[in-house]
């Protein structure tokens, strides 16, 4: 009921940050993934070549958003999507038009910049600024973009090249881009001033106070977008300089990194537990049945305990995954072990961004993200290298599986940790009411 009524609250700032969420599947590793067979065949490339381009291109991709990034907290939230969505179809161009391999690079990293990164930044952030009492729901309404491009655009891109080929195919990604989800960009919020303005900061005298779902005291924007004053800084220790945000990096990191990993070689588990890999390909629609479960029950979670109180369990559905895909011997078990790694990548969607507006002012939400995401996706890119050394040691997947879990399991205790009284104390938050 709460998410209907959020719903007709605020419909369009919601489908404005899906529409962005669902548009950055055009970067995203599992759409691109659907044309390198046909790439890699055009332009000469084997299997192993085109993944190290890419894991290289991802890796600088992500060095450059945390520059990229911060802009958003200094201009019109509109422009910068319209930036965004435009450097995105130029990508789709750029890679449809790609006659070699330096050509392939340039095209490949616009495209993850833009996709993966900036069009992800827009949805995020624009809505963990806007929304505050119910920004976990928010949140979790905006992510849903991301199941719905996974749904439908994989069969219908295939479909399209098979009709007509991988370049017209891209090529008409690109005037999609520019003739759908650019049109309903600027109908969406083009007269909303409150939403696309950056945030500014004023006197703390102009914030005004209110009292959360679980009862405690949190600044919330005025009409204006306005925010705590720059005495703030000077009271509370900044993000990065703290023991919380280093205990909490790991966290961070880690789902992207173990995720992409056992996804990247599910081949490898499959032969080793003597399993058909079409188990794996029925586990991904289970992921995507869980994973928006996750988002969703995420949402009022985070609106009742807040983020920094959920952020150190979430990982436990996905240990509890591979606990059963460690000891478990039945083809069933990969549908199980899905669906929990779902459950915890939908939790942390949303929490991963409703957490920095509790540790950060609003106009340092953009910069603090893009940091972070840049940190989850160098960590997604060198999980399948890791992985794949131990591979290379020949070290069992039951011994793989049980070393991370291990580490899991450290790293929710430091998380948990980070907690304690003293760690990090959030701007605009008194020291009695920070925990």
């Amino acid at each position: 009921m709460q998410f209907l009524l959020l719903l007709r609250q605020a419909p369009r700032q919601l489908a404005f940050g899906a529409l962005h969420s669902f548009g950055s599947s055009f970067g995203q590793t599992f759409l691109v993934a659907l044309f390198v067979p046909f790439i890699s065949a055009s332009l000469g490339l084997n299997e192993t070549e085109f993944a190290n381009i890419y894991a290289g291109i991802t890796i600088g991709s992500a060095l450059c958003l945390p520059v990229v990034g911060r802009w958003i907290d200094k201009v019109d939230i509109l422009a910068y999507s319209l930036a965004t969505m435009a450097l995105l179809a130029l990508g789709c161009v750029m890679i449809s038009l790609a006659s070699n391999v330096w050509m392939l690079i340039a095209a490949l990293f616009v495209l993850r910049l833009a996709g993966q990164g900036l069009m992800t930044h827009v949805s995020m952030t624009g809505i963990a600024r806007y929304f505050s009492k119910h920004r976990g729901r928010a949140l979790a309404v905006a992510s849903f973009g991301f199941p719905l491009a996974e749904a439908i655009l994989p069969a219908t891109l295939l479909a399209l090249i098979a009709t007509f080929g991988w370049r017209y195919t891209y090529a008409g990604s690109a005037a999609f881009i520019v003739g759908i989800l650019i049109p309903l960009a600027i109908v969406l919020i083009r007269g909303d001033q409150k939403f696309r303005a950056a945030p500014t900061r004023k006197d703390k005298a102009t914030a005004k106070t209110t009292t959360a779902a679980n009862g405690e005291s949190q600044t919330t924007l005025n009409a204006g977008n306005s925010i705590d004053s720059p005495s703030s800084d000077r009271e509370h220790p900044r993000l990065f300089r703290s023991l919380y945000v280093w205990f909490c990096m790991p966290m961070l990191a880690a789902p992207p990194l173990i995720m992409t990993a056992l996804f990247f070689h599910q081949g490898a588990i499959s032969t080793h537990k003597d399993i058909e890999l079409g188990w794996f390909a029925a586990g991904f629609t289970v992921f995507a049945i869980t994973s928006v479960m996750g988002a969703f029950g995420s949402g009022p979670l985070i609106d009742k305990h807040s983020a920094r109180r959920l952020f150190p369990w979430h990982l436990i559905p996905m240990m509890a995954g591979i606990i059963v895909l460690a000891i478990g011997q039945q083809p069933f078990v990969i549908l199980i072990y899905m669906g929990l790694v779902g459950i915890t990548v939908g939790f942390a969607t949303t929490l991963r961004t409703a957490i920095i507006p509790e540790l950060v002012p609003l106009d340092e939400i953009g910069a603090v993200r893009s940091t972070l995401t840049a940190v989850m996706v160098l960590a997604s890119a060198m999980g399948p290298a890791i992985y794949g050394w131990m591979f290379a040691a020949d070290i069992s997947i039951e011994v793989m599986l049980i070393a991370t879990l291990i580490v899991m399991t450290a790293i929710s205790i430091l998380s948990w940790l980070s907690e304690r009284p003293g760690f990090y104390i959030p701007p605009g938050v008194s020291p009695q009411d920070s925990h």
